[in-house]
């Protein structure tokens, strides 16, 4: 059985754990927003971490997104990655800003 998710958080200037794959689960990440809620252009990362490997891999480096600004990725059919249980999406901002962040759960069996 599959369960739709989506989590949220505030971001700051560190490196900050936004969703990990549960025990015994797979997930699908099929969609984020990065929104610049500041004032001032602000630079984002994005990252996520292989727990396989233990190896953070960048999927957005530093990427500049104007104040009031939103930047998304997936959200269309067939557009997601697949991630294994202890594998996390992980996030920070030079400028005030908040992520959204939605997967599909589904056993690991």
């Amino acid at each position: 059985m599959a369960t739709k998710k989506s989590t949220g958080a505030a971001l700051t200037g560190t490196l900050t754990d936004i969703y990990e794959v549960p025990a015994n689960k797979r997930a699908e990440w099929i969609l984020v927003y990065i929104t610049n809620t500041s004032g001032s252009n602000g630079t984002y990362t994005l990252s996520y971490y292989d727990a396989s490997a233990s190896a953070t891999l960048p999927v957005l480096d530093t990427y500049t997104i104007s104040s009031k600004s939103f930047f998304q990725i997936g959200g269309q059919y067939n557009e997601f990655i697949m991630m294994e249980a202890g594998d996390k999406i992980q996030a920070s901002g030079t400028q005030a800003g908040t992520i959204l962040v939605s997967v599909i759960e589904h056993n690991a069996t």
